[in-house]
């Protein structure tokens, strides 16, 4: 085989490969690939130790490491990266082959042939099939990777709220803690009375019984302290027991200062799940213009030569979808209908979004009024009742039992209280998972 051979035959092979090998790559999938390993870094770390008294904080951001479904979310992003050169590729291998022709047993190199040629099972796409159909995995892509910060913004969401949870008990049960003692100081001063003759039996079994049924309610939201903990450590993927320690108090409230009207634009316009089906509608668009295409015929090329260089052969051929064309019709109708189908899906999530930002406002200010009220007026008030009645106690003009109901009255006061700032704190943390974390707080 001489040097001219070996030439036009790697030039064959160079030609059918550059036809059936190429790969499209459309404009932003760089970057969609480095913003996706930038983000998975902290999963090439291991997870630093949980601080011995976390802040709500802390579990956030121990959750958005650890937490096995927001790794998952992240993992599908990097498959659906990878699916944009898959789907832009060439689907086509080259295939070589070699053929002769014995005479009287032996063979000649002008009667042997090599041929190049794409895979015979596979046709040559179309260029622009691939192009269509990259850009429509890039855009499922972005979804994912939108998929991905919305998981964030919930599992931050599921810690706050289940953290408040845990807060709210642990607070319930101090303030019963304290109406307990009120309620055995009332029995006791109910019994003395009832010795003197001032109070009857039934006064005194009934102050023992409300001593009893509250110890009871305490033991019962005991009991629900090492559930709340393991619910707290399951979005934290540590063991149900690992200690998380009772707060001390209830977490800080915090403020907004958008109106409501801005709430609904924020939700309309940062929202990850409305992004990402904005870019799964672009897919489809994609989806129609590939459905298209497949109107265009595909192609097979082959280049063949003898082994002394004499005789070459070229040979091409495309495949018209002459018999497929009501297949094909019925692709594009299906693919219009997928379109269809995904704006109305957006419009419906854009309405159930802004409906649930008006009843989380609704709620958000209601308890706004009612804390003002409580902490401004009626708190206060208790307070001073409280007092009052310990002077008038103290001066004998009101009884013992009218100072401990005016205390049960704080308690109830501040139970109450208690239940307004946890309800406003969820509905805030929900807005904040709705709005990207653009309402009070940055994202992790």
């Amino acid at each position: 085989m001489n040097n001219s051979l070996l030439s036009r035959s790697a030039l064959l092979a160079a030609v059918l490969l550059s036809a059936s090998g190429c790969t499209v790559h459309p404009q932003g999938e760089a970057r969609e690939r480095q913003n996706a390993v930038a983000a998975g870094k902290v999963y090439e770390k291991s997870v630093a130790p949980l601080a011995e008294h976390p802040t709500p904080d802390d579990l956030v951001r121990f959750a958005l490491l650890a937490n096995a479904d927001v790794e998952q979310a992240y993992w599908q992003w990097r498959a659906a990266i990878e699916q944009v050169p898959i789907d832009g590729t060439q689907s086509s291998s080259l295939a070589i082959s070699v053929g002769t022709t014995l005479n009287e047993g032996a063979f000649s190199a002008d009667r042997t042939v090599l041929t190049a040629a794409n895979d015979p099972m596979s046709d040559i796409a179309f260029p622009g099939k691939l192009s269509a159909a990259a850009q429509r995995s890039l855009e499922n892509a972005r979804a994912a990777g939108l998929r991905f910060r919305k998981a964030q913004f919930e599992m931050r969401e599921k810690v706050l709220s289940a953290y408040d949870d845990y807060a709210s008990n642990a607070e319930m049960i101090r303030l019963s803690e304290e109406n307990v003692q009120l309620l055995r100081a009332t029995a006791s001063v109910t019994a003395a009375r009832s010795r003197s003759g001032v109070a009857g039996q039934q006064d005194v079994l009934k102050a023992r019984d409300d001593v009893d049924l509250a110890l009871n309610d305490i033991e019962n939201m005991r009991s629900q302290l090492p559930v709340e903990q393991a619910v707290l450590n399951a979005l934290l993927s540590r063991p149900p027991a690992a200690a998380i320690p009772r707060p001390d108090s209830l977490p800080p409230s915090r403020s907004t200062a958008y109106s409501d009207e801005e709430l609904l634009d924020l939700a309309a316009r940062r929202n990850p799940e409305l992004i990402a089906l904005a870019d799964e509608i672009r897919a489809k668009r994609q989806d129609i213009r590939l459905a298209r295409l497949q109107y265009y015929p595909d192609f097979d090329l082959a280049a063949s030569t003898d082994l002394k260089g004499i005789t070459q052969m070229f040979l091409g051929e495309f495949t018209i979808p002459f018999f497929r064309y009501e297949a094909l019709d019925a692709a594009v109708a299906q693919a219009q209908a997928n379109l269809r189908a995904a704006e109305a899906m957006r419009r419906q999530t854009g309405n159930d979004l802004a409906a649930r930002i008006v009843d989380d406002v609704a709620t958000l200010r209601d308890a706004d009024r009612q804390i003002g009220l409580f902490t401004q007026a009626i708190l206060p008030r208790a307070r001073q009742i409280v007092a009052l009645a310990r002077t008038a106690y103290q001066s004998d003009r009101t009884s013992l039992l009218d100072v401990l109901d005016s205390q049960r009255s704080l308690i109830d006061v501040q139970r109450l209280l208690v239940t307004l700032q946890i309800t406003r704190d969820k509905r805030l943390i929900d807005i904040e998972a709705i709005d990207a974390g653009t309402v009070t707080v940055t994202p992790y």
